[in-house]
C-alpha cells in the first residue's frame, strides 16, 4: 500500500514534471479545489493504473518515476471537460483505459528503460486512450462531434454556426441532450431570440434539475425582456447551486440597479468580481453604482482594459480555478525554485502573447506551454540561454499550429489535450541528441536523471564541472604531459560518484 500511494503521488507530481510526493499532494489538493467529482475520478484512475502497473511491471525502478500514474490521473480528470457523459460511463471508460495502458505500455516503457532510450512516453498513452474512449462514446451515441464543435463555435462568438451544430447533434442520453439544449439556448440568446432561448433553457431543467448554467441563461434572457424580478429569481437559483457563478452575481447586480437599489447592486457586483477577478462587466457594474470620484474612474478604466484585452472565456476564469493554479504553483515551488521561476516566466509569456495572438489566452494551450517549459528548463535539457531560445522557438511553433490542429481534431470530436507538449518534448530530445552525436552541443541530461529534481541535476553537473576544472589545471601546470581525455558529454552512469577529494 505504501508503494502504491508513493507511485500515485509521484504521478500527480509528474503533471508538473516533478518527481516529488509533496508536489503531487499539492496538485491533488488543487484538483479538489477545482472539482471534487473530477478529483475523485482522477484519484481513482491514478490508483488503479498504479496497482495494475505494479502487477504488470518486472522492475519497480520504472514505476518510481510516476510516469504511469500520471496517465491514469489525467484520464480520470479528462471527464471534467465532458460533463454530458454520465458518471458510470466516465468510471467505466477510466477503468478500461487504465487497464489498456497498463497492459500495452508498461512493457514498452520497461523495454525503453533497458535500452537506455533517451526518449520517454510521458503522457502519450493518456492521449491515445482518451481519443479511443471519445471515439467509442461517439459510436455508442453518448457523445457527438457536433456537440463539441457547437461549444467551440459558441466560445469563439460564431453564434449562427454554433446553432447549426447544436441542431445537428444526435445523442441518446438525457445528460447529453441537456448539454445540447444549454448550448442551443446560449446561441439563441446571443442572436437575440429570447423566447427560443428560454424554451431551450427550460428544456435543460426538465431533463436535469440543478443546472446552474441553465438558470443563468434563463435569467439573462428574462433580463433582456426587462423582466427584472423573474430574472433575479433565476439568478438566485443559479448562485444557490454554484456560489462561484460570477455571471449570475453580475446579473443580480444589474437587476438590482435597474430596480433602483444601487447599494445592493454594488454588493452583487463586488461578489462577482471576487468570484471572477478578471470579469470586466463586474467592474463596469461597480462603476455604475458609484457617483463620480477616482474610484469610479478606476473601476471604469479597469473594466475597459479587461474587456478589450481578454476573451470572454478568460474573463470568466473563476477564483476556484485561480486557487487551483495557486496550489499547482506551490507544488512547483516546493519542488524547485528554478522550476517555479521557469513556470512563472512561461505564464507571463502566455499573458503577453495573448495581446498578439488570442491562442496564448487559451488555458489548454497555456498548460501545454507551461509544462513544456518545466520539462525543458532543467529536467531533460540544461537550463541556459540556448535552451531558453529553443523553448521560445518551440512555443511559437506550437502557437502557429494550435488552431489548425484543433480544427482538424474537432472534425472527429477530439481535442489536442497534451499532444503538443509530448510532440515538442520528443522533438526537442531528438534535436539535441542529434547535435550531441555530432559534438555540436552538450545539453542533454542522462535519461537516468530525467526524472530527478533540478537540484540533483545541478549537483551532478557541478561535480562534473569540478572534475573537468581539475583536469584543466593539471594540463596548464604541465602542458607537455599527455592528459586523460574526459568526455564532455553528460552521458555518465547515474551511479558514478564524482565527489572531489580536497586532499
Amino acid at each position: 500500500m505504501k508503494r502504491l500511494i508513493d507511485h500515485t503521488l509521484r504521478g500527480y507530481g509528474q503533471m508538473l514534471v516533478a518527481n516529488s510526493r509533496i508536489t503531487g499532494v499539492c496538485v491533488l489538493i488543487g484538483l479538489f479545489v477545482l472539482s471534487i467529482e473530477a478529483a475523485l475520478m482522477s484519484l481513482g484512475g491514478a490508483l488503479l493504473i498504479s496497482a495494475l502497473a505494479q502487477w504488470r511491471a518486472q522492475d519497480d525502478t520504472v514505476l518510481k518515476t510516476g510516469l504511469f500514474s500520471v496517465n491514469g490521473a489525467l484520464l480520470g480528470a479528462l471527464w471534467y471537460l465532458f460533463p454530458q457523459v454520465p458518471l458510470w460511463v466516465q468510471a467505466l471508460a477510466t477503468a478500461f483505459g487504465c487497464a489498456g495502458m497498463a497492459f500495452f505500455f508498461v512493457p514498452v516503457a520497461e523495454r525503453m528503460h533497458e535500452k537506455k532510450s533517451p526518449y520517454v512516453l510521458f503522457s502519450l498513452p493518456y492521449v491515445a486512450v482518451a481519443w479511443a474512449a471519445l471515439t467509442a462514446l461517439i459510436f455508442f451515441g453518448v457523445h457527438d462531434a457536433e456537440l463539441t464543435r457547437g461549444w467551440r463555435a459558441l466560445l469563439t462568438s460564431r453564434f449562427e454556426k454554433a446553432e447549426k451544430h447544436f441542431l445537428n447533434t444526435e445523442v441518446s442520453t438525457d445528460m447529453a441532450e441537456a448539454y445540447r439544449c444549454a448550448g442551443l439556448g446560449w446561441s439563441l440568446y446571443r442572436r437575440g431570440d429570447q423566447a427560443g432561448a428560454q424554451t431551450a433553457f427550460s428544456r435543460v431543467l426538465s431533463l436535469k434539475i440543478g443546472v446552474a448554467d441553465a438558470y443563468d441563461g434563463l435569467g439573462w434572457s428574462r433580463f433582456r425582456q426587462a423582466r427584472y424580478d423573474d430574472a433575479a429569481l433565476a439568478f438566485r437559483r443559479a448562485v444557490a447551486l454554484d456560489s462561484f457563478f460570477a455571471d449570475s452575481w453580475d446579473g443580480l447586480g444589474w437587476c438590482a440597479l435597474q430596480t433602483g437599489h444601487p447599494d445592493e447592486a454594488r454588493h452583487h457586483f463586488t461578489t462577482a468580481a471576487l468570484c471572477a477577478p478578471l470579469f470586466a462587466d463586474a467592474y463596469t457594474g461597480v462603476a455604475a453604482t458609484l457617483s463620480g470620484g477616482t474610484a469610479q474612474e478606476y473601476a471604469k478604466s479597469w473594466g475597459r482594459f479587461l474587456g478589450s484585452h481578454l476573451s470572454l472565456s478568460t474573463q470568466f476564469t473563476s477564483t476556484r480555478v485561480l486557487l487551483c493554479w495557486l496550489w499547482f504553483f506551490i507544488g512547483i515551488l516546493w519542488h524547485s525554485r528554478t522550476s517555479a521561476l521557469v513556470a512563472l516566466s512561461a505564464v507571463l509569456i502566455c499573458v503577453g502573447g495573448s495581446f498578439w495572438k488570442p491562442v496564448f489566452g487559451d488555458p489548454a494551450f497555456a498548460m501545454n506551454v507551461v509544462v513544456l517549459a518545466l520539462a525543458l528548463g532543467g529536467h531533460y535539457l540544461r537550463l541556459n540561454v540556448k535552451t531558453v531560445a529553443w523553448m521560445l522557438f518551440v512555443t511559437l511553433v506550437v502557437a502557429l499550429l494550435w488552431d489548425p490542429l484543433s480544427e482538424a481534431l474537432l472534425r472527429l470530436a477530439l481535442l489536442p489535450l497534451c499532444l503538443p507538449f509530448n510532440a515538442a518534448l520528443l522533438g526537442s530530445i531528438a534535436f539535441f541528441g542529434w547535435l550531441h552525436r555530432r559534438g555540436l552541443r552538450d545539453e542533454r541530461i542522462p535519461i537516468d536523471w530525467a526524472s530527478c529534481t533540478p537540484a540533483q541535476i545541478r549537483v551532478f553537473t557541478a561535480q562534473k564541472e569540478v572534475a573537468d576544472a581539475c583536469w584543466d589545471k593539471l594540463r596548464k601546470a604541465d602542458p607537455e604531459q599527455p592528459q586523460v581525455q574526459t568526455e564532455r558529454s553528460l552521458q555518465l552512469p547515474a551511479k558514478v560518484d564524482l565527489k572531489v577529494n580536497a586532499e
